[in-house]
């Protein structure tokens, strides 16, 4: 075996055996998460060194026998004997190029093992520190919660009855106070009063919670699925029968009754329908108003008050059930095709997570446990959500150039 190949080994082996020492000092000692995947890197590249060092070393050439300094005549002459003699075993220059060689392909799988290491002990530590912070807020938990409801008529026959709900609630959530109740006049009250910290929960409708998202940071958790388990909605245009009108063109300088400024289905999938569809201006071709819940927009198209308006799908099959024979004058002039998600519940940004986990188990745990308590509350249930749940809507949003954070219709 030659040289070169036994020096290689024997720091091969040096570095081994000082990475065992070292991954039992650092488990002994406490290091910043940062440092402790950088220090084994810092001693395999130290490594690295020494071999690179040593084997430039011993490329180097050797000194040629011209250069050997010559004696003056009368300096007796060294015996060519005593002349240091090179050692015949020295490896020619393109057999050390063919040694280096070998170890390209070790060295380079040596580097990338190193640096996928690296990557790997540095999540693993990011993943660490997130379970400790989770892990250090299982003692925040709330001490009440209290929800407000959008002010958009859910209930025809008057206010929801919560009491069932929010005793079923609080008992999931460790007997914690729960209240709820419908929150201010209109639509962005309701989003105020989460974002200033008045209530911990809402629940909103697609767009106020795109607002709320963006101007106060709140969270969405889950999405409420209608009485008939349905995850999404329309938005429908209604008119009376006897009104003439039976396109979306005509509703040009008719007037229009909108719901709330943040109502989806009321508001922003309406003045989509109209740019889009029927080439028309919201704000120029139609004489439009906002007249606040979706009740008030049936009642108003059906007295005459308005030529038509737009509700959701929910609402306006809900209303034809209360108002009976008077509801037969109305018709739907167009259905959306837009699919709305149903509205997200929301918790305010300073929420700690494990609350919010413990806020979501807890309804999901009512909505397959108690379905009778949420039927109370005009609910069918629950799902899972996130944001990309309203990204469509989200889209829609960006098409028509609205600028949430000052948005007021």
């Amino acid at each position: 075996m030659s040289s070169q190949r036994i020096k290689f080994l024997i720091f091969l082996l040096i570095g081994l055996f000082l990475s065992m020492c070292l991954a039992i000092l650092i488990n002994s000692i406490s290091l910043p998460s940062w440092l402790r995947p950088l220090v084994p890197v810092f001693f395999i590249a130290l490594v690295a060194l020494l071999i690179l060092v040593e084997a430039l070393k011993e490329d180097t050439p050797t000194q040629p026998l011209s250069r050997i300094p010559q004696h003056k005549e009368d300096t007796p002459t060294q015996p060519l004997s005593r002349i240091p003699q090179h050692k015949e075993d020295t490896p020619t220059s393109p057999d050390r190029r063919a040694f280096l060689k070998r170890f390209i392909v070790p060295a380079g799988l040596i580097a990338l093992l190193t640096i996928v290491g690296g990557i790997l002990t540095i999540k693993e530590s990011n993943i660490e520190q997130e379970q400790q912070a989770f892990d250090a807020q299982r003692n925040s938990q709330l001490t009440r919660l209290r929800i407000g409801f959008l002010p958009i008529g859910n209930n025809p026959g008057g206010v929801l009855p919560t009491n069932a709900f929010d005793d079923a609630l609080s008992k999931d959530l460790n007997d914690i106070p729960v209240t709820s109740a419908s929150v201010g006049a209109t639509y962005s009250d309701t989003v105020k009063a989460l974002g200033e910290g008045d209530i911990e929960m809402a629940w909103l409708g697609p767009l106020s919670y795109l607002y709320a998202h963006q101007k106060y940071g709140a969270k969405v958790i889950l999405l409420r699925l209608s009485q008939n388990r349905q995850k999404t909605y329309q938005s429908y245009f209604i008119t009376r029968k006897d009104s003439g009108i039976r396109t979306l063109q005509d509703l040009r300088s008719k007037r229009f009754a909108f719901a709330d400024t943040f109502s989806t289905s009321g508001n922003l999938i309406p003045r989509y329908e109209l740019i889009t569809r029927a080439h028309l201006d919201p704000d120029s071709d139609i004489k439009a108003e906002y007249v606040g819940p979706q009740k008030d927009v049936i009642d108003q198209v059906l007295n005459g008050s308005f030529s038509a308006g737009a509700v959701s799908s929910d609402n306006y099959n809900s209303y034809l059930e209360e108002y009976g024979q008077k509801a037969s004058d109305l018709t739907i002039l167009f259905k959306s095709p837009v699919n709305i998600p149903e509205g997200p519940i929301a918790l305010r940004q300073d929420i700690q997570p494990y609350d919010r986990l413990h806020v979501e188990d807890a309804l999901l745990t009512i909505g397959e446990e108690s379905p009778t308590v949420l039927n109370s509350v005009n609910i069918g249930g629950f799902a899972k959500a996130t944001d990309n749940t309203y990204a469509e809507l989200l889209s829609i949003v960006q098409y028509m150039h609205i600028d949430l954070s000052t948005y007021n219709g």
